[in-house]
Parts: structure tokens; C-alpha cells; sequence
């Protein structure tokens, strides 16, 4: 980068560029953030949320691996211009949006972290809540049933923590979280290979097609699952050494191993493990939290595998999901740290389904349906940030473009080419949705096609190219 004077010294400390001298990560290190950052709670419920959709195991590896590549795909491009030149997301936005631009797609992707924030909060305080009512004597196949009445306790004080670890910087405890992950699949792993000793007699089901509307709506969810970081991987990226190892070893191997491939491992022991429990507990064990508490022998293996099931969700919400809202009510509304922490919160207690579920089978429904649609905005996002990068830029930022709007019509204020791609490319998704009829309602929202994170992807990148030529036709 550079341009013969230092645009970004007046910088945000956050906003400005990693030196590259001054860069934490190796390799290994992307790899185990990749993995330890995709091993969480959400990541078992895609086993059950196939076998709810009637697919064959072979059809969820399939619809696994399609819609992980897919967004890997966008994530190593989008982490490309992170890693090249140090800069965080917020920052790459600027010239696609504008600096002031960039609050609208900053706050549509907080919008859906505050999502997940409420799903990984409802997911650890109900694996809190079966302990403590297991422990108060209640049987464990009632404990199932018992534990979503009550689990708006146990979120009070799961949200009150991570608040507190948030806002006060308890780097301790975040650092011991970030093993609940991989602790987890490791401990659902071995509870799989003792429940396959019983010889148990599973059925598996007929199977849906590979081009029925719920294997596409597999394949959706898969794919929103990391459309999220796909968008805001340079925050992460910006952190590797710059060299070609790093590149081609921790950029592109990284997600390619710590998702792809775990998450379509993932998404088989999750299946296999609803099969087995549900062969021997009946057709209510659905959640990986009751997955635990009926089929743990033991003890021991009960609380250990319901406390990783509380560890695996808080250390996502404390360091991926929780941060980007604070930075939101910082950035654009100027609150304190413990403000912001504050109210994202409460934001995630308002969010989290305590009000929507009353057993294992409509969490998974939750959770199914809110990971199948917020593509709709993710992935025209994705698509303006490609075409702004290695279409309209041919991959080459200054800083000057970057840190100053200097004489730079489409940095002054708002990029219209960006947010006009924006509102046209969602308007697609629900126009081409509407003309195959397969618009769908999900309480008072109307959504498009699971398709729409993909249809987003290639309309946000057509128009951004074309409307951007049209508005500003940028000089040579």
C-alpha cells in the first residue's frame, strides 16, 4: 500500500493497519482459530437439523460440503485484502460503501452476530439449566422436558457473565472457554463410539434428492452458517504473517481444514448421535444438550459433557459474537465499552428463543429457520466487496482510498453504488423468489429462497460493477 504519505495516522487505533512486523499469527494458529472458532454447540445441531429434513447421511455431507466450499470460497477472497494489507473489516468496506456508507452493511452484519449471539446463549443456558436440574434430583428423561421451562433463569445469569467478561476484559476465562470447542468433539466422539458398542438397530431415512427444496434448504444452512465470517474475515486475517506460507498454508488451508472438513465431520457425528439416542431414548432427544444428559454413562460424563456444552457457546458469544454489536453502539452511537456491553446483552437475552421453544424439536426448528434466511443480506454484501476489490480496484487499495476521502468523490460520504447494490440485489432475491413462488413466511417476516445468499452474491457483484462505472466511472 502507500502513496508517499501516511493517510491513516489520524486513524482509530483499531482501523489502522497491521505493520507487518507486528503480526501475531502463524499457520498453525489460523488453523486452530478456524477449528476452534467452528467446534461450538450450533455446529452439532446440523446432524439433527438434516434428520429433521429426512436426509440420508450421505445427502448431509453432501449439502455440507457444497455450501461450505461456497462460502470459503468468499471468506478466502474477502480475508485476501485482511492479510495483504492489514486492515480490518470495517476499514475494507470503506470503498465500496463510503466511510459513512459502511455503517449500513457494519449493522446488517451485527444484526445477524446478535442472532447467533441469542441462539449460543439459549444453547449454553440450557445445557446449565439440565445440570441443575439433574442435580436436584429430577430424572434425566425428564430433565429434558423440565429444562426449556426454566432455562430463562439459568440466560439471566449466562448473559450477566459474559457481559462482565466482555466489558472488564477477563481474558482468563475467555482463554479456558476457547477449548470448550474442541473439547466438545472430542467428548461427542467418543459418547458416538460407546453408544455404537450397544449394537444398536438404527433406520435411516429414504432420503429427500439432492434436488428437492429440503436439501436446498440444507445446503442454504450450511452455507449462512459461515456466509457471517466470510464478510468480516479480515479482522482475522489481518493478523497472519505476511509471507506465502501464511497465504496459501493458513489463509486458504486454514478454513478449508477448520471448516469445511470439520464441519462436514461435525455435521456426520451429529447425525449418527440424534440416530443412536433416538433408537434408545425416543424421538424427542433431538439437541446435543439432550444427547448428554440421557445417553452420558455416568456421572462424570454427564457434567463434563454439559459443561463443554455451556464452555463451546459462551467462548463464541465472548469473542465472535458479543464484540461486533459492542462495536457497532461504539462506533456509530459513541457509547462506552461498558455501555455497549450492556446493552448487547440485553439485546441477546431479547433475542435468544426462551419466548419461541418449548422443547428439543423447536429449537432445532429455531434454529434452522434463522440460519436458512439471513442470506438474503449476507451475500450481496459478500458480492459488492468482491466486485469492489477485483473487478473495479484490480485487486490494488492505496491508502489514500482506504484512510482519506480526499478528492475521492465515492469516499466523502456514501458510496451509492454500494448501498443502490445493495437494496437491488435483496429486491432480486425476493423478485425472483416471488416469480417461482417460493416466497416464505416465518412468523410476520417474509423470506426468499434459501437460494438468496447466492443469488445476492452474483446480482451484488453485477450491480456494484456497473452502477459504480455508471456513477463515478473512477480515472485511471
Amino acid at each position: 500500500m502507500g502513496s508517499g504519505s501516511n493517510w491513516a495516522e489520524n486513524e482509530h487505533p483499531e482501523l489502522k493497519p497491521i505493520p507487518e512486523n507486528e503480526r501475531p499469527y502463524g499457520t498453525l494458529t489460523f488453523w486452530f482459530m478456524m477449528f476452534s472458532m467452528n467446534t461450538c454447540i450450533p455446529m452439532f445441531f446440523l446432524g439433527p437439523i438434516a434428520r429433521s429434513l429426512n436426509l440420508t447421511p450421505l445427502e448431509a455431507a453432501v449439502g455440507a460440503l457444497i455450501g461450505n466450499i461456497a462460502a470459503t470460497i468468499v471468506m478466502i477472497l474477502n480475508g485476501y485484502p485482511g492479510w495483504k494489507y492489514g486492515i480490518p473489516f470495517p476499514v475494507q468496506l470503506r470503498p465500496s460503501f463510503g466511510k459513512r456508507g459502511i455503517h449500513l452493511p457494519v449493522l446488517l452484519r451485527g444484526i445477524v452476530g446478535a442472532g447467533w449471539l441469542g441462539v449460543e446463549a439459549y444453547g449454553g443456558s440450557l445445557a446449565i439449566t439440565m445440570i441443575a436440574l439433574w442435580a436436584l434430583g429430577i430424572d434425566r428423561t425428564t430433565v429434558v422436558g423440565e429444562a426449556y421451562k426454566y432455562v430463562v433463569i439459568a440466560l439471566i445469569a449466562y448473559i450477566a457473565l459474559a457481559i462482565i467478561v466482555t466489558s472488564k476484559g477477563l481474558k482468563g476465562i475467555g482463554y479456558v472457554a476457547n477449548y470448550g470447542g474442541p473439547l466438545l468433539l472430542l467428548y461427542f466422539l467418543w459418547l458416538l463410539l460407546f453408544l455404537h458398542g450397544k449394537n444398536i438397530n438404527i433406520t435411516l431415512p429414504a432420503g429427500v434428492g439432492l434436488g428437492s427444496a429440503a436439501f436446498i434448504t440444507y445446503v442454504a444452512v450450511q452455507t449462512n452458517w459461515w456466509a457471517t465470517v466470510a464478510l468480516n474475515i479480515s479482522d482475522l486475517s489481518r493478523g497472519l504473517r505476511k509471507n506465502k506460507t501464511t497465504l496459501w498454508g493458513g489463509l486458504v488451508g486454514g478454513p478449508i481444514i477448520g471448516i469445511v472438513l470439520a464441519q462436514v465431520f461435525g455435521t456426520l457425528l451429529g447425525y449418527y448421535l440424534v440416530l443412536y439416542t433416538q433408537a434408545l431414548y425416543g424421538q424427542g432427544i433431538v439437541t446435543p444438550q439432550d444427547i448428554v444428559m440421557v445417553a452420558a454413562p455416568g456421572a462424570i460424563a454427564l457434567v463434563l459433557g454439559e459443561l463443554f456444552a455451556f464452555l463451546a457457546p459462551f467462548s463464541t458469544d465472548v469473542t465472535a459474537n458479543i464484540p461486533p454489536i459492542i462495536d457497532i453502539l461504539t462506533a456509530s452511537f459513541k457509547l462506552s465499552i461498558k455501555k455497549a456491553a450492556l446493552i448487547a446483552g440485553v439485546i441477546g437475552f431479547i433475542i435468544a428463543p426462551w419466548w419461541a421453544v418449548d422443547k428439543g424439536q423447536d429449537y432445532v426448528n429455531y434454529v434452522t429457520s434463522f440460519s436458512a434466511n439471513y442470506g438474503v443480506i449476507l451475500g450481496p454484501i459478500a458480492g459488492i466487496m468482491l466486485a469492489d476489490y477485483y473487478i473495479i480496484r484490480k485487486m490494488k487499495y492505496t491508502e489514500r482510498e482506504l484512510y482519506s476521502n480526499t478528492g475521492i468523490r465515492w469516499l466523502e460520504g456514501v458510496n451509492w453504488a454500494g448501498i443502490t447494490s445493495l437494496v437491488l440485489a435483496i429486491a432480486t432475491s425476493y423478485v425472483y423468489s416471488w416469480l417461482r413462488g417460493e416466497l416464505q413466511s416465518v412468523g410476520f417476516l417474509v423470506f426468499p429462497s434459501p437460494l438468496s445468499w447466492y443469488i445476492g452474491v452474483v446480482s451484488g457483484l453485477v450491480y456494484q460493477v456497473v452502477l459504480f462505472k455508471l456513477l463515478y466511472n473512477r480515472p485511471t
